[in-house]
């Protein structure tokens, strides 16, 4: 059963104020139902608010607040991180009064063979791909998810996925014709240098991203990035802001003198680094004043573009 909303709007107008409010009540659940089931009305539930954490009217960060939708029919818990995992099973206890509670997510070593675009990533989000075939000794992604598999692809202009180049040439081809069509593309997934080809930048200028991603978190990953910057700075696509690259920093035995040559190297071959501090899998930093203050330095934009002119870059 469905009922316009101008005829509503129509019919509210030769009631009484009480009988027009009924009438939007009547009309609004009856949009929510077909064939006299209803549909599932899922919230979802954050321990922490990131750049990533959908902004609808069905999501929530810690608490219930006042005012909560009466027709939740089930309550996710959502929790990316295994740091966040007490807090996380806090607020499970809290909101079950509402409605039947599930709590997962990648802390929980969910494999996410699904992905639904704006239900635990915000809107523009996405994912077409999931686990890894590396096994970085820093990395906790082929543990969680497995091997590198292909998911459906769906709309979005910020793509997610945790090795978007090892997917096959079809797969990856088909996700930047998807991204051809969105505006402000960012790929802050990242890209592997190591399989970065000729043919990749060609995909990014169709695509007119606007940011790109690689890293740099082991000695392994500097020829690749050598190579990658030749066949980038031979793109009219290319420009130093736009190839950003993650630099792992104060991982064990790592010191502020090395990692400052790591990023300086970086930023040398013409990317734009963004110092990433290393967590152990129980969510530790050994993150001092100094390390923290050094961290800052090479995040902000423009203190990276000071240095680099101090470079003679």
């Amino acid at each position: 059963m469905t009922v316009k909303s101008a005829e509503a709007i129509h019919l509210t107008r030769s009631l009484t104020s009480r009988q027009g409010n009924l009438l939007v009540w009547f009309v609004r659940n009856a949009q929510k139902r077909w064939r006299g089931r209803r549909i599932m009305m899922i919230a979802r539930v954050f321990p922490r608010k990131t750049t990533a954490t959908p902004i609808d009217d069905y999501a929530f960060v810690g608490e219930p607040g006042l005012f909560i939708p009466d027709d939740i029919t089930e309550i996710h818990v959502s929790v990316a991180f295994t740091w966040d995992i007490p807090l996380a099973e806090k607020l499970a206890l809290i909101w079950s009064r509402f409605a039947p509670i599930k709590i997962g997510g990648p802390a929980y070593n969910d494999k996410g063979d699904t992905f639904t675009a704006g239900m635990y990533l915000k809107k523009g989000d996405v994912i077409t791909s999931r686990g890894c075939n590396n096994n970085c000794w820093f990395c906790l992604v082929p543990k969680r998810e497995g091997k590198l598999r292909e998911l459906p692809i769906t709309e979005g202009n910020n793509l997610q996925d945790n090795n978007i180049l090892g997917c096959s040439e079809g797969h990856i081809k088909a996700v930047f014709e998807m991204l051809s069509h969105q505006k402000h593309v960012t790929l802050t997934g990242g890209l592997e240098a190591r399989l970065f080809k000729p043919w990749h930048v060609k995909l990014l200028e169709k695509a007119k991203v606007e940011r790109a991603y690689f890293a740099y978190d082991t000695p392994d990953d500097l020829p690749p990035l050598i190579e990658a910057s030749k066949i980038l700075k031979e793109s009219p696509w290319y420009r130093w802001r736009k190839c950003g690259c993650y630099v792992l920093i104060g991982f064990p035995n790592d010191t502020i003198d090395k990692a400052k040559e790591r990023l300086e190297t970086t930023l040398k071959l013409g990317y734009s680094p963004f110092a990433m501090f290393y967590r152990d899998p129980n969510g530790n930093q050994n993150k001092t004043k100094d390390w923290a203050k050094f961290q800052r330095q090479w995040i902000r934009p423009q203190i990276i573009n000071a240095t680099r002119k101090k470079l003679g870059l």
